[in-house]
């Protein structure tokens, strides 16, 4: 797995944030799909990977290819688990799933500073806000939307205490980052088009034929 590397370097970059805006309207819940731009250095040059974000019911499923075939991350908040989904294999991992209802003031850590800079900006035909995480090593910028629900870090339990202190800051419910830009320029994730649609419910269930493989054990 580990040409998953793009999407777990973009997960924990953007897993940090929480939006303060207040929402005036009640809208009805975001169902349907996101193409997300991810990007990385690697060896030979960037690396360029695109990826499907689908939402319902609260429930959120991550898909990419990869070496081994398609794979996609699938997170089932009501369950408390996440599970991995190997098509290839027809075959699943589970594990639990990573705390993202504590509070960000909980789990900010004492050299973030979040700035709420009040820029609006257009990413994917929705509007969000520029806001700032500024830390000791580097200043991120992150443009938020509101209304396509809250954003989900399938891979949070895989990459806890991996990441760098600011970057273990959750987004709070309503905030979704549409676009990352790292101080020197780079964009490591970048969601290019939102589509509202309705969903079939089985695309967030494991296919019963699929049989239960065991995590591999992190050292």
């Amino acid at each position: 797995m580990s040409r998953v590397c793009p999407l777990a370097i973009a997960a924990a970059t953007v897993s940090m944030v929480v939006v303060m805006v207040p929402q005036v309207v009640v809208a009805q819940p975001f169902e349907g799909a996101l193409t997300m731009r991810l990007s990385s250095k690697g060896a030979n040059g960037p690396q360029v990977q695109e990826v499907e974000y689908l939402v319902r019911g609260g429930k959120v499923r991550v898909s990419m290819g990869g070496p081994a075939g398609a794979m996609s991350l699938l997170s089932v908040p009501q369950e408390q688990k996440v599970y991995v989904l190997l098509a290839a294999q027809n075959a699943y991992m589970e594990m639990p799933i990573g705390d993202a209802s504590s509070s960000v003031a909980a789990k900010a850590p004492a050299d973030a500073k979040i700035t709420l800079t009040g820029r609006m900006d257009t990413v994917a035909g929705s509007a969000c806000e520029h806001v700032t995480v500024a830390s000791a090593a580097q200043t991120v910028d992150i443009c938020l939307a509101k209304g396509l629900g809250s954003y989900v870090n399938p891979l949070a339990s895989m990459q806890r205490g991996s990441e760098p202190a600011w970057q273990r800051m959750l987004t709070a419910d309503g905030g979704f980052p549409l676009k990352v830009t790292m101080p020197d320029g780079s964009i490591p994730i970048e969601v290019v088009k939102i589509e509202r649609k309705k969903l079939a419910i089985d695309l967030f269930s494991v296919p019963l034929t699929y049989t239960k493989m065991e995590m591999p054990r992190r050292r």
